[in-house]
């Protein structure tokens, strides 16, 4: 299987000769051509819901709005792929909730796992939505994983240097940490849709984002704020029960799967906004010309 690096985007394709973001013809046989010569793109999706087109955006709801969109068109999706990986997980967490307290090396491993859980579902995840998008049929859970697994040791190198920085960042000022949470926004899209080392990608997503990042910002704010609200209720709830002296270990593991689905908000703006502003560089491209 030949894998086509897109010479437009520089988006990695795997046995495709078209583009998944640009849509143009990959030939290897052609390396020199220049990006200039290709037409405008034009977004062509099966799918005839208007809100789910990432196009250029100039705002925070264009963000927020298409990742709101693919949420819930693919919630039934994102759902399957989180509770294969989550639902054991969970059940292990809540049945050793009272060893976690006094075994601090449990803890350890179960906050070491939790990471490896989400390290592991944005990639399959993004796969998987781009599939959706591009061609009106979401991909099997076992074909989704394949490929999150390929990336897998490149996606943890990766997370484990954007957390090294971010966290030397807020160590030192707190706004050089908020700057290069910002400027690190589209590794896990970078990663799994493009090749590159891990410096490479850390560095490409750096300057992606150069002149995106207060729209960056506030979509953050905004799906946080509205990820915490959904997630209320079956929090609230489990922490009432708990307060009552009922502990029912089932509703709690449900309520941590509830708030792992909608955690994945984060992975869909983090493709909005990569996919956001390849088509911006696109459209500007196409006014030069």
């Amino acid at each position: 299987m030949t894998n086509l690096k897109c010479i437009r985007c520089g988006a990695l394709s795997v046995g495709n000769e078209i583009c998944k973001l640009c849509e143009i013809e990959l030939n290897p046989i052609r390396p020199s051509a220049s990006p200039a010569i290709f037409p405008a793109y034009q977004p062509r999706y099966v799918s005839d819901d208007p809100d789910t087109i990432i196009l250029p955006f100039n705002s925070v709801g264009d963000l927020v709005g298409p990742t709101i969109s693919l949420f819930t068109k693919h919630f039934w999706l994102i759902t399957k792929l989180c509770v294969v990986i989550v639902a054991p997980f969970q059940i292990f967490k809540a049945l050793s909730f009272g060893d976690i307290e006094s075994d601090w090396q449990l803890a350890a491993g179960i906050y070491v796992l939790e990471l490896m859980c989400s390290v592991l579902i944005a990639p399959a995840l993004t796969y998987a939505l781009m599939q959706a998008m591009q061609t009106g049929s979401a991909p099997g859970i076992n074909e989704s994983y394949r490929w999150g697994l390929s990336k897998l040791g490149k996606l943890l190198l990766c997370s484990v240097m954007v957390w090294v920085l971010v966290m030397l960042g807020f160590v030192l000022l707190i706004i050089p940490g908020i700057i290069l949470f910002l400027a690190f926004e589209l590794v896990y899209p970078i990663a799994v849709l493009e090749g590159g080392s891990a410096t490479e990608i850390l560095q490409r997503s750096y300057n992606l984002t150069k002149g995106h990042r207060w729209n960056i910002l506030g979509a953050t704010f905004v799906m946080s704020v509205m990820l915490s609200v959904a997630s209320a209720p079956a929090s609230i709830l489990v922490t009432w029960l708990a307060f009552s002296g009922v502990n029912f270990w089932p509703l709690q593991v449900l309520a941590l799967i509830i708030s792992d689905i909608l955690s994945q908000g984060a992975t869909i703006l983090s493709l909005v906004i990569y996919i956001g502003i390849l088509r911006t560089l696109e459209s500007r491209q196409s006014l030069i010309e």
